[in-house]
């Protein structure tokens, strides 16, 4: 199911690359005051940036996506990685290894360039996401805007995460 999801996942990104044409997507490293900043689920999500920011968004988005996949710390079995990053929160990559669960991305467009940072599900069972540095977004700051799809996946983590409380392992 995992693999499933992860293909699905994977495979939205690239549909949505294909459809918005090949270019540069730039990516600087600097955030200007006229930056559009939020938290999106999928390259879908990309048009709340505009018509225009579609293309850099995705291939953004792509990039968040290979640095998830080559630096996210792994471990050998679920209770670990649920111990690191919280119940119900986990995959499991096709090393065989678990991570945390990629669940969305943090997206600033600025004119053609685009910046996206994978966003994890947050440990303590609250309702946005968290960064591999373990800053968090929630829902709550009103200086980030969540997506309707970004706000519902972070609510379903939220609940799914306080189901699992007072499980031993």
């Amino acid at each position: 199911m995992h693999h499933f999801r992860q293909a699905a996942l994977v495979g939205i990104f690239g549909l949505a690359s294909a459809l918005a044409g090949c270019g540069d997507s730039g990516g600087g490293s600097t955030s200007k005051a006229s930056d559009a900043r939020g938290v999106i689920v999928s390259a879908s999500d990309c048009v709340s940036f505009g018509a225009d920011a579609v293309q850099a968004c995705s291939a953004a988005i792509e990039r968040a996506v290979a640095s998830h996949e080559a630096s996210s710390a792994s471990y050998s079995n679920i209770e670990a990685c649920e111990g690191a990053v919280g119940l119900n929160q986990c995959e499991r990559s096709a090393s065989g290894k678990y991570r945390a669960r990629l669940s969305a991305f943090m997206v600033t467009v600025g004119g053609d360039q685009a910046r996206a940072e994978p966003l994890y599900p947050v440990k303590d069972g609250g309702v946005g996401f968290q960064t591999a540095s373990a800053s968090k977004l929630m829902a709550t700051d009103r200086s980030v805007t969540f997506s309707r799809l970004a706000l519902s996946v972070a609510e379903s983590q939220a609940s799914s995460g306080k189901k699992g409380k007072g499980k031993l392992y």
